[in-house]
């Protein structure tokens, strides 16, 4: 009772098959492209707004090294800046273009 698959007659349906698929495999393809940006853009909006962690934040203040600056060496600095006029113009000269390279 078992029933036997012939190559001969196997072959017609199966050009038929590929004949109604080959019309539509540009669109199936342009179909299951769209799907797969879909699907990135949608993992990419779901990442870009997901929020870091308490633990992660607390984390990455820690490792940031925030200078501190001494307020006795500001005043003794400003105080030296008042007292030399050589000095008061190299730190006006500065603050008015600090990028100019001094000699």
């Amino acid at each position: 009772m078992s029933k036997k698959i012939e190559l001969t007659s196997l072959k017609p349906r199966l050009k038929k098959y590929w004949q109604k698929f080959s019309a539509h495999a540009a669109f199936v393809v342009i179909m299951i492209i769209l799907l797969v940006y879909v699907l990135v853009v949608w993992q990419i909006s779901k990442l870009a707004a997901t929020e870091p962690s308490v633990e992660a934040e607390d984390a990455a203040q820690a490792a940031t090294n925030i200078p501190k600056v001494n307020r006795d060496a500001i005043g003794q600095i400003q105080s030296l800046e008042q007292s030399n006029t050589d000095i008061h113009s190299l730190f006006d000269q500065a603050r008015n273009n600090p990028f100019q390279e001094t000699r």
